[in-house]
This record gives structure tokens, C-alpha cells and sequence, in this order.
């Protein structure tokens, strides 16, 4: 195809081309085309093939002449770009060989070159393997033979892969000092000691919390004294210092703290970030005064640029937790403070749950040796305990505070109605007696004889209403245990007294009959449904939190301390094996500390050993997990609190 060789108007000659097969049309090449769906009016018409497809993008595909060969680079096209059958990664540049044959959508199209590029000129890089295993093995001491500029710079590389793959595995400070401190020692085989010294806040002066010799940690260190010329000058004017031979060196022979150590080479340099610095690392040796060269002060300051990032980031991730923390902790707090009665529930059951963990990680009994907690998952058994009752938000406060089972005010309405009914009793009976006075003309010792009766009856009457009143009182006592409603109360419920119009008037209610005939607590069922209510609530509130993955199983955890073994339990009646081993614990100390609370207005207190017995039988019947109560009696972890 000769006319692939030049193009009409065309500056420089054509080197290569594009075959569409289907369209049969040949599209020369320059140095850069697009291949889309509709013209480009910002483009010439020789810098645009298009291909009036609709399973073609606008702007899906991209051809560029880079370094004498082509590449092909799909440009995130809905139904992407194919070369050999293989799709292309948007934005990765795939070269183009003679004869190659790609496909844009449905469009298949052929690559020719008259450049034709030798084997050895093509972009080998692409089919370059290197065993990426190598830079993750600890450093080799290295070899006589290694010591040119090239090796080198391969050895610090390696190095620098050992400090990010080392301190980007470590999940606190102390694990990455440590770590460091390994690194140190194998990076630097002349080293004899090293020191690590960290600020704890920006304008106080650097502590030192690490400091090692080769052979093993150094005794007393807090007793060894470093060159304060050394610290400040690396400190304040942020500069990485190495001197090969201290006792000759003028700026630094003259310090004590020089000659005391016997400190022959040294280097030292600022943990520093952004311009800020965290701290310092100080490297030395008492034996060797060249033990260290410009190339160990480059790498030991590479050290301290990775090490300085993820300590940065430690302090950043404790900040976070303290801020989470706090979080958590207010909360906590804010709820409390609707019902000042039951202030501290929580934070006393996230001890207790807290730890019954660590006491059912430790326990040898064969049932429960599968049973460990890490670090993380005891934080997260303590947050769902802090935050179980988080849902009690959305309760109404007369139901959240509500001390008997009925509410202070109704108590107070039924105390004024008693008082009613006997002023409406006492002014029937003096009405009838004027009555019959008025028809019967009663004499003086007649009149008063039938006032005396109605004195008695009213005097009777009045007594049996005392006694419904103290009937009431007494049935308004919540109850611990399950307990029959007295009959005494249907009596009064079928109690009327006639008001000045005549009208018959009940005495008590049906709905104080039914709240005062409650078999256990204070709460109709109506209110105990929104007390339950709660843990759904909670639920609902702490899945709306992003949790981070080593504590996202708190919403669930927290959702299920209600639930029981038998399936008895709410909002979700699971059953056995269904309910994890963290909720268990949850429920246990929720449990005990609900018992043993200070004096609330619903309850006394129950002391420990009645407490466990009550406990003991929520085993027997099936609630509860007898081998963590087991653990619970034998830790006596409520004894700690």
C-alpha cells in the first residue's frame, strides 16, 4: 500500500497506520491520535479517526509515538479497549508491534509500521520480571565485591524497603522503636549504640525512650547524659550531623559527655516532619573513629524520614482515639444524666465486662480454652458495654425515671379522688339526714341518735376506704420477682361512690388496676415495650458510627444484651449459638450490676451473695452461659470495681 507512506499535505513522510477491517479503511499516523465515536472539532481531521459506532466512546482510545515506538492507551471507554483478546487498564500505555491487532469496542482494527523496531529497541520493561521477595528478606552484611556506587544505591534502596515494610507493619510506638532499633543495627554493622528520643508535646524538650547497645539493652539508661551541643544544634537549626572522630572533632571534643562514653563516631539526626520536629536518633560507636561515612548519615536520615511519618502517624491515631474516647465517654454521660439514679450503670458494667473478658481469656476449663480476646476485640467488648444503653435517648423520661409502678402524679390524682370520695360519702349522708329531719320532724334526742348513726357508718366507710388506700401503696411497690397481683385490688376496682349530680364514679381506674397489677418491676407493658424499645434504638444509633474494622462488631454486641440462651430474650429472641460470646458477657455484668446498684426509689439494693443466687437461677433456667457465670464467681471480678 504505497499511499501509506505519504499523506497529501503531510510535512514528514508516514511511518506506520491504522487498518479498520470492517470499513476497510486505512488511517495514516503521526505522533498522536484519538480514536472516538463522534469529530472532534478541537482535533484535525488527520489527528481523529472516527468510528461512528455506538459501542464506541466519544473519546475512548489514544495513539502515541513515544521514543520511536507506538503505544496504545485506553482513555476509560465504557467497553474498553482489547489487544490480543486482553483488556487494556485505563491510563496504562500497551506498545504496538507490526501486524498487531487491537479492538476498540466491536471495531477491530490492525497496527502496521514501516518502522518495524528492532527486538532490542522495543520496550522491554513491560515483559521485566524482578522478585519483589528480595527487598522484603532482611538485610545481608554485604560483600567485598558490593561496594561500588551502583551496589550501593541498591543497598539503600534495600534498606529504605526494610524501614517502610518494617514500620509500616507495627501498630504502636513502642513495637516501631523497637523495630528501628533492629534496622539500625543491621544497617549499620560498625554501630555500638543507639538512642531514640521522642518529644511528647511540641514546646517541651525530647525524653529519650529507647536506648540499646548492640549486645542488649542499656542499664540505667536514664543515667547516660548525650551531647546537649549535639541535641540542640540537631534540634534547632534541623540539621543531621556526623563526626567521624568526636575526640578530634572541635565542636565536639571538649563535651563531657563526649569524653565520659569514650564516643569515637557518632551520628545524629532530627525526626522530622513538615518542618516539625518529633524527636532524634543518635547512632555511635566507642571503637572505631571512621566508623561511619556520608553514605550511613544519607541512610540513617532516611531511617528517620520513614520513622518520622509513622510516628506522626501513631500520634494522629491516638488522637483519634482519644477522641473517640471522649466521645464515647460524654455520651455515655449525656444519657446518665436523664435518670441521675442509675449515674455510673454503664461505666460500672463496662468494667465488669471488661473484666470478665480477660478472666475468661485466662481460664483453663476445657469448655472455654477456644475462648481468647486480643487487645482489640477487649476494646470493643468495653465500648458496646459503655454504650449498650445508648438507645434510652429516645425514652420518654416519665417512663425512664418511673419508681412505682404508678407514676408519682397518677398516685397523687388517686390520693385526691380517695379525699373526693369521702367528702361526696360524708356530704350524702348529712343531705339524707336533713332529709329525714325535714320529712319526719325528728325531736332533739331522736335527731340525735340518727346522727350518731350516720357518724358511725360514715366513720366505718371512711376506714374501709383507708384500707384500699393502703392496699394501693403496698400493691405500688415494684417487685424484684414475679409475684401475684392481690386480690384485694379487685375489690376496689369494683368500688363506686356517687358524685353531688348522682353520677356512680369507680374508685380506681382500669388502667391503674392494670399498672398496680403488674407481677414484676414498675412498667405496664405498654411502657415496658418502649423500655425494651432501647436496644433496637441503640442499635440503630451506633450502625450510623463509621467504625474501624477492629471494632465494628460494637453495634451488634451491644444489640443483643437482652437476648437469653432460650431464646426468651428480645428485641430478636435469639437462641444458643446465635448469641456471641462478647454479647454473653455483656448480659452477665448488665445483669449483676442492675441487682446490686445503690438504693434506687424501685428497689433496695441486693446484696453480692443474693445477687450470684439470683444469677444462678437465671442459669438453671436456661438464660444465661453457666460457664462464664462460673468464671464471673471465681474471678469476683466486681470486687476490682
Amino acid at each position: 500500500m504505497q499511499n501509506s507512506k505519504s499523506v497529501p499535505g503531510a510535512a514528514t513522510p508516514v511511518m506506520a497506520y491504522l487498518e479498520v477491517t470492517a470499513a476497510g479503511k486505512v488511517f495514516p499516523l503521526h505522533d498522536e491520535v484519538l480514536i472516538g465515536r463522534d469529530p472532534q472539532d478541537s482535533l484535525a481531521s488527520d489527528r481523529f479517526l472516527c468510528i461512528p459506532e455506538h459501542t464506541v466512546s466519544r473519546r475512548h482510545a489514544r495513539i502515541r509515538l513515544r521514543d520511536g515506538a507506538y503505544f496504545v492507551e485506553d482513555l476509560h471507554s465504557f467497553n474498553g479497549t482489547f489487544v490480543s483478546g486482553k483488556r487494556l487498564q485505563p491510563g496504562a500505555w500497551h506498545p504496538l508491534c507490526d501486524g498487531d491487532e487491537f479492538s476498540v469496542a466491536a471495531a477491530h482494527i490492525v497496527f502496521h509500521s514501516l518502522l518495524a523496531p528492532p527486538p532490542e529497541s522495543k520496550p522491554t520493561v513491560i515483559k521485566q520480571t524482578v522478585d519483589a521477595t528480595l527487598y522484603s528478606r532482611p538485610l545481608a552484611a554485604p560483600t567485598p565485591q558490593a561496594q561500588g556506587d551502583v551496589q550501593l544505591t541498591i543497598r539503600k534502596l534495600h534498606a529504605m524497603a526494610q524501614v517502610g515494610i518494617a514500620v509500616g507493619a507495627v501498630t504502636n510506638s513502642e513495637t516501631l522503636t523497637e523495630k528501628i532499633m533492629n534496622l539500625i543495627f543491621d544497617l549499620f554493622p560498625l554501630a555500638e549504640r543507639a538512642f531514640i528520643l521522642l518529644r511528647k508535646n511540641r514546646d517541651e524538650a525530647p525524653v529519650q525512650v529507647a536506648a540499646r547497645r548492640r549486645d542488649g539493652p542499656i542499664e540505667d539508661a536514664d543515667k547516660l547524659r548525650l551531647s546537649r551541643t549535639i541535641v540542640d544544634e540537631v534540634l534547632e537549626k534541623k540539621l543531621s550531623i556526623l563526626s567521624v572522630d568526636t575526640l578530634a572533632d572541635r565542636r565536639f571534643g571538649s563535651q563531657e559527655s563526649i569524653v565520659q562514653q569514650a564516643i569515637r563516631s557518632v551520628m545524629c539526626v532530627p525526626l522530622l516532619l513538615e518542618g516539625e520536629v518529633l524527636g532524634l536518633i543518635q547512632v555511635d560507636t566507642s571503637s572505631d573513629p571512621y566508623a561511619f561515612k556520608g553514605q550511613d548519615l544519607e541512610m540513617l536520615s532516611g531511617v528517620c524520614a520513614e520513622a518520622a511519618v509513622a510516628l506522626k502517624n501513631f500520634q494522629l491515631y491516638s488522637d483519634i482515639e482519644r477522641l473517640l474516647e471522649g466521645f464515647v465517654r460524654a455520651s455515655v454521660q449525656a444519657i446518665e444524666e436523664r435518670d441521675p439514679v442509675t449515674a455510673g450503670h454503664s461505666f460500672r458494667v463496662a468494667h465488669y465486662a471488661e473484666g470478665l473478658a480477660l478472666a475468661v481469656d485466662r481460664a483453663d476449663a476445657p469448655e472455654l480454652r477456644q475462648v481468647v480476646f486480643s487487645k482489640d476485640q477487649l476494646r470493643e467488648i468495653r465500648y458496646a458495654a459503655l454504650l449498650h444503653d445508648f438507645g434510652k435517648v429516645g425514652v420518654r423520661e416519665h417512663v425512664l425515671r418511673k419508681e412505682k409502678k404508678l407514676h408519682h402524679a397518677d398516685m397523687r390524682l388517686l390520693e385526691q379522688r380517695f379525699k373526693y370520695a369521702c367528702a361526696c360519702l360524708e356530704r350524702q349522708a348529712y343531705r339524707q339526714l336533713v332529709e329525714r329531719q325535714c320529712e319526719h320532724e325528728l325531736g332533739i334526742a331522736a335527731f340525735r341518735e340518727e346522727k350518731r348513726r350516720v357518724e358511725e357508718e360514715l366513720a366505718a366507710e371512711f376506714g374501709r376506704l383507708d384500707e384500699f388506700l393502703a392496699a394501693i401503696r403496698r400493691a405500688n411497690e415494684p417487685a424484684i420477682s414475679y409475684t401475684a397481683a392481690p386480690h384485694e385490688l379487685d375489690a376496689i376496682l369494683d368500688y363506686t361512690y356517687r358524685e353531688p349530680d348522682g353520677v356512680a364514679v369507680p374508685l380506681l381506674q382500669p388502667h391503674e388496676h392494670l399498672a398496680l397489677g403488674v407481677s414484676k418491676g414498675c412498667l405496664t407493658a405498654e411502657e415496658r415495650t418502649q423500655i425494651e424499645s432501647h436496644v433496637a434504638d441503640t442499635y440503630s444509633f451506633l450502625i450510623l458510627i463509621p467504625w474501624t474494622h477492629d471494632l465494628a462488631g460494637v453495634p451488634a454486641i451491644a444489640h443483643g444484651h437482652h437476648e437469653k440462651l432460650d431464646g426468651s430474650g428480645y428485641p430478636m429472641g435469639l437462641r444458643g449459638g446465635q448469641i456471641s460470646v462478647q454479647t454473653r458477657i455483656l448480659t452477665i455484668c448488665d445483669i449483676y450490676d442492675a441487682l446490686t446498684a445503690g438504693d434506687r426509689p424501685y428497689k433496695k439494693a441486693v446484696p453480692v451473695p443474693e445477687a450470684l443466687n439470683l444469677l444462678e437461677a437465671e442459669c438453671r433456667a436456661g438464660h444465661i452461659d453457666p460457664r462464664l457465670f462460673r468464671v464471673f464467681v471465681e474471678s469476683k471480678v466486681w470486687a476490682a470495681a
